[in-house]
């Protein structure tokens, strides 16, 4: 039963009940009363259906029937129990969904080490809770953290899942934007530079991760390109393309910076008129092909197979 009033609350609960209690599952009332509490599979396909309807509500409402849900699964199924885990990890998500970043990283502080506990460090439930506890660790403002967390979470995600799986590269780019903000904005445009190509191979020209890990290459290439290290060297064909990419899909707030950006890929270059070049180009094209038109080159190199990133050293954050 949902706890509220001054009944105890079960062991392995995360925190008090809420205030207010959660709103009653969306299910239909039953056809007869209950003799006897039901069997624990029967009792589990409830429960769980009550987290299929938190699915199709509002974050903000779903937090209230989740947060409900998961405490009656602790009483009637225990807290190491792999449905009860997975139910207060996605309640963490559902936080965050609904502007509570502070409470879903509380939430995730806790549930993570019972996961590790209860399934081992392995088991893809883990991995991916802790996948997320990371992230919410730099929102909250400790990229250093974060990345320390990623780093060691990345080469057990390739373990499990294989080294170019799509989670596994979206953890590498995410370990470079976490290097990005704590300071180091070299070390992730080496980690983004590297991972450009592996994606490219591994998913496919046209997959998201590939346009976003792109757009943050451009943005960290000519952040870089600012600086006095920057403005002393070219720019590598991996991180022109990039900046092409950026300009292709007008990834600037102002047509001031979008000018900026396309006079430093000119300046460091060295090619002119790269306007025309560029956005004359067949829409079909893709941003390689466009670089090589708009740069007059031949043909991009061909496509080779990439061996898995791994993570830089602990040190360096």
């Amino acid at each position: 039963m949902p706890l509220s009033g001054t009944e105890p609350e079960p062991p392995g609960a995360y925190g008090p009940p809420p205030a207010v209690p959660p709103a009653p599952p969306l299910l239909p009332p039953p056809s007869a009363p209950a003799v006897a509490a039901p069997p624990a599979e029967e009792a589990r396909a409830e429960l769980l259906r009550q987290r299929e309807a938190a699915r199709r509500v509002e974050p903000a409402v779903a937090v209230g029937m989740l947060d409900g849900t998961a405490r009656q699964m602790v009483a009637r199924l225990g807290r190491y129990d792999r449905d009860t885990l997975t139910t207060w990890r996605e309640l963490a998500w559902y936080r965050d969904a609904a502007g509570d970043p502070a409470g879903a990283l509380q939430l995730l502080q806790q549930v993570v080490p019972d996961l590790v506990q209860a399934l081992g460090h392995a088991d893809p439930d883990t991995l991916q809770a802790r996948f997320e506890l990371a992230v919410l660790t730099g929102t909250a403002g400790d990229p250093q953290g974060a990345a320390q967390q990623l780093h060691a979470l990345i080469p057990q995600l390739a373990a499990t899942l294989g080294p170019y799986d799509e989670r596994v590269l979206k953890a590498q780019h995410d370990l470079a934007l976490q290097v990005a903000d704590a300071g180091d904005v070299a070390g992730a445009l080496n980690q983004l530079r590297l991972l450009v190509p592996l994606v490219q191979q591994m998913l496919g020209e046209g997959h998201p991760l590939l346009a976003e890990v792109r757009l943050d290459l451009g943005r960290y290439a000519e952040l870089w390109g600012l600086t006095p290290a920057g403005r002393a060297t070219g720019l590598g064909w991996v991180e022109a393309v990039a900046m092409v990419h950026r300009l292709l899909v007008w990834d600037f707030e102002t047509d001031k910076e979008a000018d900026a950006s396309l006079r430093q890929l000119e300046r460091r270059t060295g090619a002119r008129d790269l306007m025309d070049r560029i956005f004359l180009a067949p829409e079909h094209f893709t941003a390689e092909q466009v670089a090589a038109m708009a740069f007059g080159v031949p043909g991009s190199p061909p496509p080779m197979t990439p061996p898995p990133m791994q993570p830089p050293p602990i040190s360096a954050y």
